[in-house]
Formats: structure tokens, sequence, C-alpha cells
């Protein structure tokens, strides 16, 4: 991410440039929660589940302030302070906690719409009185897969750039990236809520001698594996076997390691997401093989890195 500039002092040409920036801002922030009902819609429908459980305002204020994060890594110093004012703004309702915010509401999409016009209000307040606040840093701290983030700025470096209007195509190349970022914090927010991954412990000998196989060919063996059971991981690793009873020569085989991202086991069966749920979720099978180029995530990052309580099963 670009490097945040000075403020800028007050002056009215500076103050006109923040209104304008505020006005921005706010549509952008309008049109955000406009286009997040569809990727709810969508999440809930593929993962089975229905969108009738307030998540809590911490989840509002991460999925929201989550969108921006690409936005301020992809467009340079525009993109770094727009991230920075929009995220330093709506992240502090976790310390401030604004009476709208503390209401229970009846799904995710009616959280983030508070929250969204709880920023509105919010913005509209620093264009009324723009110099009352010029030199106050908005900051907080949200949590995304990729660990907690802190960002903020304030109004005299909001007034430093021009934040591009609806008819400025940035905008909408900003709006997608946000859209995109919505949609990883969202599935990972559902996920982590209500799935868990299933790690499996095989109790068979494995069957894949070193000596035989290439490694090439087990890596298209986990690969193939992984298009066939789309909510799996499967990696493997080198393990030395003795023969039977512990006996002879020890030889190292290929084992498969299997995970399943889904519910607990039912009577031992697995119960993961849906086949078109991983499909979406997904972006490759092992890493460098891509199945689904605008999918979320790397499936290797996703099992192994983004806080998705593990359980262990025998199989």
């Amino acid at each position: 991410m670009s490097t945040l500039p000075d403020p800028v002092p007050p002056s009215s040409a500076t103050i006109h440039i923040a209104q304008i920036n505020l006005t921005n801002l706010q549509r952008f922030n309008d049109l955000l929660y406009t286009n997040t009902i569809s990727k709810c819609a969508n999440a809930f429908l593929l993962l089975g589940k229905n969108d009738t459980n307030d998540p809590g305002m911490n989840v509002g204020i991460n999925l929201i302030c989550g969108a921006l994060i690409g936005v301020g890594g992809d467009f340079g110093v525009i993109g770094c302070v727009c991230a920075n004012y929009f995220t330093g703004l709506i992240s502090q309702y976790g310390t401030s906690k604004p009476p709208s915010l503390l209401a229970t509401f009846a799904s995710y999409i009616t959280r983030v719409q508070a929250t969204t016009l709880q920023a509105d209000h919010d913005m509209a307040v620093d264009y009324s009185n723009p110099t009352e606040n010029w030199y106050t840093i908005k900051s907080g701290t949200f949590d995304t897969p990729w660990g907690a983030k802190t960002y903020g700025c304030c109004l005299g470096q909001l007034a430093a750039v021009n934040i591009p209007a609806e008819t400025d195509p940035m905008f909408s190349e900003m709006m997608a990236k946000a859209l995109y970022n919505f949609d990883q914090m969202l599935w990972w927010t559902i996920l982590k809520q209500n799935f868990q991954i299933n790690v499996w412990n095989s109790t068979y000998t494995p069957e894949y001698l070193v000596k035989k196989y290439s490694v090439d060919w087990i890596n298209n063996y986990c690969s193939q594996l992984m298009v066939k059971y789309p909510a799996t991981n499967s990696t493997w690793e080198i393990g030395g076997i003795r023969g039977w009873g512990g006996i002879g020569p020890k030889k190292d085989y290929y084992m498969v390691n299997e995970w399943t991202l889904g519910s607990p086991p039912i009577n031992g069966k697995d119960q993961p997401i849906s086949d078109a749920a991983a499909r979406y979720l997904f972006i490759d099978t092992i890493p460098g093989v891509i199945l689904n180029a605008s999918g979320l995530f790397n499936r290797s990052f996703f099992f192994n890195d983004c806080g998705i309580e593990k359980k262990n099963y025998v199989c």
C-alpha cells in the first residue's frame, strides 16, 4: 500500500476538495451496500444456509472494512487514502459503539445496511463541519483472513487527493475490487461461524511406493482427488513403513492426507459443503493448478491459515 500523504491545511479550496471526496465516498458506500445484497444471497444459497441471524456489530465492521483492503493496495495513493479514511471511520465503531449498531438485526445484509447507513451519517457530519475535526485521525482495528488490520487517516489527508466520482472509470474498478474482497470476507465469516475442517486420519496401509511413483504423479493424483471432491484438500508426505508386524526393511511411501471443509461427520460419514460452493470458493487444487481464476482463496491458504476450526477423525 502507498504511503499516506501529509494533511493539507484547511482553506476554502481544500475544504471544497474534502467535501467533494466525502460525497463520492458516500456514493461508493451506498453502491457497495446495494451490490453486497446479491453477494450475501449467493453465499447463503450455495452453502445451504439461511441469512436469518445477526452476525453482530464487529462482523458488520469487519465485512465493510475488509472490502476496502484491495482498494488500498491496488490504486496508489488515492486508493490508500480512500481505504484508510473509510475503514478508519467504520472500524472505530468497535470502540465508540454508536447506538444505531447496538440493536439486534435480522440478517447479515441488514447488519451491513445499518453499518453503511451509520457511515453515511458520519460522513455527512464531516461534510457539514469539516474544520472541527480536520486533523482528527479516525482509526480502528478489524479482523480479516490475513490477520488483524489497523487503518486510519484524517480529513486533512482526504483533502490531499481527489477521490473519483461515479462517472470516472476508476470508481467502477475500485468497486469491483471492493466487492471481490467483500465476498472473501463474507465467505470466510460464514464458514468460520458455521463449518469446520474435518481432518481424516487413515488406518489403511499406504499403497504408493516412492520408488515406483514420481512426484509429478502424486501431485496429479492429489489434484484429481480435489477435482472429484471439490471440498477437500489432498496433500502428501513421505513416510517410512516396515513390513507386516514391523518386520523387514523400511520402505518409503507417499502418505496422502485428506481434509474436508464441511459440517461434523454423521455416523462417520463426511458432510462436506456443496460441490458448487467449493468450486466457487477455491481458486486452485494444488498450488499452481488453477480451477477457477475468479475463486476467492487459494486452497492451501484457506485450509491452513484462515483460522477455521479443525477436528480430527479416523477413517
